[in-house]
């Protein structure tokens, strides 16, 4: 009878080890480097690697601050004063990877003054932004942290990607699938990156990014026609963008309505209520500087929901009043360029090096008055001792 229950019982606590095995962070070695897991565990080693000896401040948000803000630029000005000022952007970020990867901050890096956090208006729209964002934050979440994943990502029984946001073993799936059918060329990118990518040094660096949007233009969504007409093969990642921007423009919500009247509809209230909630849960002791970054203009006029950009300045400013966050709406930073600016960018989503430099250069005087100015005349902190610690 006993080895009976025992045998029925084998399968399930093997699966139970694994989960628990999951959870603890066994696969992270063997993540895929690119994916979006492979990116968060990367920064992961970075962010507790011993050339780090602290970290005064932070950049978190999504692939627009990622090229559109100089993170060298900040690292090197912060140092001036003795403050290390650390890039944690990662593409597809969004609010529940900043609820989580905060979190995380908060246990593994108490000393954290303040930082930036660094979206769109874009990111107004919905609590989630998708179940692929369960991979960015596994390797920095705690089973603490699932009722917040839930909220933004809700199981659902027919959608089996969904389940990741209880367990390690889903949420790992497809990456154990890719590496099962060639571990070989897992290794092989696995070694190419330790190779290659500095833990440290991806902190204060900035991605590469070439051209510009000029023979197309950003300015209406027109533009996609041009590009879709190319048989240029080098264009196949602006036709994606184009198919995702052209759904987008086909299901507009008109949130300028929806504005006046009471209650909003329930999806905006879940988005309003997750957003200021986190802002809310900051722990850092200064308030975070909330950027929301530039988009080409096609993006307000043809593509999000009317009046978008007025409701996520009614979401942002109550936190605003309470002196919660400070905020820098650069929404139409290159609404004015005569090209309206396509030379500051480099696809319809992310500004290339150009426009980075420019943004830059007129917000960093921002950050310096809100970051790294020390309140009631205190002195700097002392140098660094340390010279891996920035560039």
């Amino acid at each position: 009878m006993i080895r009976t229950l025992l045998t029925l019982l084998a399968p399930l606590m093997l699966v139970l080890l694994l989960e628990a095995l999951f959870e603890a962070g066994v696969w992270e070695p063997l993540a895929q480097p690119a994916s979006h897991a492979g990116t968060s565990v990367r920064l992961k080693h970075a962010l507790t690697d011993p050339a780090l000896p602290r970290i005064d401040y932070v950049t978190l948000g999504s692939s627009r601050p990622e090229y559109g803000i100089d993170h060298a630029l900040l690292a090197a000005t912060a140092k001036r004063s003795g403050r290390v000022h650390a890039d944690l952007t990662m593409p597809g970020s969004h609010w529940m990877t900043i609820g989580i990867l905060a979190r995380w901050l908060q246990r593994e890096h108490p000393e954290i003054q303040g930082g930036i956090i660094a979206l769109s208006i874009q990111d107004l729209m919905y609590a989630g932004n998708g179940d692929y964002e369960l991979g960015i934050v596994y390797p920095f979440r705690r089973v603490t942290d699932i009722p917040w994943m839930a909220a933004h990502v809700p199981f659902r029984r027919d959608d089996i990607a969904s389940y990741g946001t209880y367990s390690a073993l889903f949420g790992w799936r497809s990456d154990i699938q890719e590496f099962v059918r060639n571990p070989s060329a897992r290794r092989n990118t696995i070694d190419w990156y330790k190779a290659n990518r500095s833990s440290v040094d991806s902190l204060f660096a900035n991605p590469e990014s070439h051209g510009d949007m000029c023979a197309f233009g950003v300015d209406a969504l027109t533009a996609c026609d041009k590009v879709e007409a190319s048989t240029d093969p080098d264009r196949d990642g602006l036709k994606r963008q184009c198919k995702e921007l052209r759904s987008f423009a086909a299901n507009r919500h008109d949130y300028r309505a929806a504005m006046q009247h009471q209650p909003s509809p329930e999806f905006m209230q879940r988005a309003r209520d997750l957003v200021q909630s986190q802002l809310r849960a900051m722990r850092w002791p200064r308030p975070p500087l909330v950027v929301l970054m530039p988009m080409p203009r096609m993006w307000e006029r043809d593509v999000l929901g009317h009046g978008l950009h007025e409701w996520a300045l009614a979401v942002l400013q109550p936190l605003v009043d309470e002196g919660r966050i400070r905020l820098i709406d650069a929404t139409e930073f290159f609404g004015a360029d005569g090209d309206a600016g396509c030379g500051a960018f480099f696809d319809f989503y992310h500004q290339n090096a150009t426009g980075r430099e420019r943004f830059t250069r007129w917000l960093l005087p921002q950050i310096e008055s809100v970051l790294y100015q020390d309140e009631g005349g205190a002195q700097a902190r002392p140098a660094l001792n340390s010279e891996h610690a920035v560039p």
